[in-house]
Parts: structure tokens; sequence; C-alpha cells
């Protein structure tokens, strides 16, 4: 693994709360109930400046607010944090990933008079009025056509990403021209990776009752799991050589208790929700993977930067030598399936297509 001194990027979740109930987020069950295992938990301004300190500020170039469970407009000091990153690295990058359906006009006209020059906020939209809450549940779509005006307006720089659907492939185009007309800078459209064996995934409300189903576009290009691959994934993932991406961009994740990984995949593993029988091997095989990974660092403390700084985690001889341990033997099945360099150990490939606007 690398050392400190090479870190480039760090991905943040400051918070890991949400408004939105989208139904193939981990935060919800289906879009129903809430994931038990999640304890909410915002970073305060002072912890930010603690772990993103100094001397993390002079060493990265870029800061990605994200996250797996959370949306950073909850956190109400995600202006200061920028303010404070900006201030202390003038050249840094900062990147935000929101619903955009939080917060009013004045408050989206500061948050782009913060930013550095070089920034970007991803909205995920995905479809228009009609169909855009279909999965975004619990977001507005006029809302967050207000807020993206009033951002843009202000100087800022943004990027429309739209997931595609069966119900919203037909939209595709329609945005692409409102995205322009608004002044979105890209427009980048994904489909989905989340369905798992049966194209038709019920969306629940908060009394367990089915709502609608997604289902894939027609056009989409990936390759879903099937039965073949669940059935076969000991060989798949031993015959996978791993080519960490963590490793190769520098970058690190530190999740909503502080706690850094090499990327948001395995920080997401503890907290993997579900009744589904046709996956729950596989997943428990997982659990023990991160269990056993956790042990051999000696306790989730020791990558916990309310003990340690980043960098003595970073430089922490586990940290430098377990990983390549994890990617050889036993291999990780979460790092084969998102890094795995094999044609069988990828039965999801990533179908993105991005529009930029002059």
């Amino acid at each position: 693994m690398f050392k400190f001194s090479e870190l480039q990027q760090i991905h943040l979740e400051i918070t890991n709360n949400c408004q939105a109930s989208c139904p193939m987020c981990s935060r919800n069950y289906h879009g129903g109930i809430d994931n038990p295992l999640i304890e909410i938990n915002n970073w305060t301004l002072d912890q930010f400046k603690n772990t993103i300190n100094l001397e993390v500020l002079s060493q990265v170039k870029s800061l990605y607010f994200c996250g797996n469970f959370g949306d950073p407009l909850l956190n109400n000091d995600l202006i200061e944090m920028i303010e404070f990153a900006v201030a202390n690295n003038p050249n840094i990058e900062i990147r935000v990933h929101t619903n955009g359906s939080l917060r009013g006009t004045q408050w989206w006209e500061r948050f782009a008079k913060a930013m550095p020059s070089n920034h970007l906020v991803i909205f995920g939209i995905d479809g228009l009025e009609e169909t855009h809450s279909l999965y975004r549940i619990g977001t507005d779509f006029n809302t967050i056509i207000r807020n993206a005006k009033s951002f843009i307006k202000a100087g800022g720089i943004a990027e429309w990403a739209f997931i595609r659907f069966k119900h919203n492939s037909h939209e595709v185009e329609s945005a692409k021209e409102l995205a322009s007309e608004i002044g979105f800078q890209h427009f980048v459209m994904k489909d989905s990776r989340r369905f798992l064996l049966d194209k038709k995934f019920p969306v629940l409300d908060k009394n367990n009752n089915i709502t609608h189903h997604l289902e894939p576009a027609a056009e989409s290009k990936i390759v879903f799991i099937d039965r073949k691959v669940l059935d076969n994934y000991n060989q798949i993932v031993e015959s996978s050589t791993i080519n960490c991406q963590a490793k190769n961009n520098k970058e690190i994740y530190i999740d909503a208790h502080g706690r850094v990984f090499p990327c948001c995949w395995l920080a997401n593993i503890p907290y993997s929700y579900t009744n589904d029988s046709t996956t729950l091997e596989v997943r428990q095989v997982i659990t023990n993977q991160y269990n056993n990974m956790i042990k051999d660092f000696g306790g989730v403390d020791n990558i916990d930067t309310k003990y340690h700084s980043v960098q003595s985690i970073i430089d922490s001889e586990n940290y430098q030598n377990l990983w390549d341990t994890y990617w050889a033997n036993p291999k990780m099945i979460t790092c084969a399936r998102e890094c795995g360099v094999n044609k069988l150990s990828k039965p999801i490939d990533q179908f993105v297509e991005r529009t930029q606007y002059d």
C-alpha cells in the first residue's frame, strides 16, 4: 500500500444521514424500513479540522464529499469545512455528491462562492418531474432544479448524474436538453448495477407494502449477476487478480464514524442488511472476511481517526502490509468483485455515458 506522503485523494462521509429513501441504497430495505445496523453520526467542524488537518491538506489534491449512506448537505457544517480546506489549500479540488433536494437558494449561492476554482457538485437526478421520485423517494424534482439553477448562476460547476431504469429511459434525451439549458457542465447517464437474479426489484413503503417495481432499461449494457455466478463465486474469486483502484489512485475513504478504509466498498460491508436467501451465503462469507480483517488490524480503534491521525493509520505496519494479504490469500470477495481483473470476476460491468457541454 502507498505511504501517507503519496496520498492524493480522500473520500469523506461527513454524515450517514439522508432524507431520501432510494430503494437500492443499503441505508434502507427496498425503500422501506431503515437499516437497523446504521447508527446515524455527523462530523463536527472540529472533527473535520482535526482529521483533515493542515498536514493532510498540504498533502492531498482532492476531497470528495459523498459516502455510502448520507447526503453531505445534511451536515450543517459542510460549507465551513470547505472554507477551511480551501483557506489552507487554495488549489485543492472539491467534489460533492448530493440529491440536491435540500437547502434554500441563498444557501446554494453561498455554497458556490465557498468553492475553489477546481470543483464539481454532482446532482443525482434520475428522470424528469413525473419519474424522478420513483427512485429518489423523498426528494422533490422542482426543488432540485431550483437549487441547481441558483448554484450555477452563482458560479458553481455542476454535473447531472442520471441513473437509467426502464421507467425513465425514454426521458434521457429530454433530460440532456434540460441540463444544457440550465447550465450543467456534464450530463452522465449510467445503468444501475444493483439488480440481482430477478430483474424486477420491488419497492416497499414503511409498512412493507409493494408500491412499484424497478426494472433495468431494455437498452442496458450491464451483464447482471446470475445463478451461475453465485454458485461459483469461490472459483471466480480465486481466479481473479485484484488491481486495487484505491491503491492506484492513492486514495482513502473515511466513514461517518471517522474510520479509515481504502475504499467505500469495504466500509459498507458491516452494514449489509437483507433477508434475501439467494445471496445470504455469499454475504455471510463477505461479513466473516471483514471481521477477520478488522481482527488482523488489532481492532477497529486502530483505523479510527478519533484515536490516531490519518498519517499514522496509513503508515502503520498493518495498513501497509495487510492489504496485499487480502488481495492474495484469502482474497476478499468485495475486492475481487470491484477490482478483480478477470472476465468472470466482473459480472457487473459499469456502463457510463458522459456528455460535456461547452
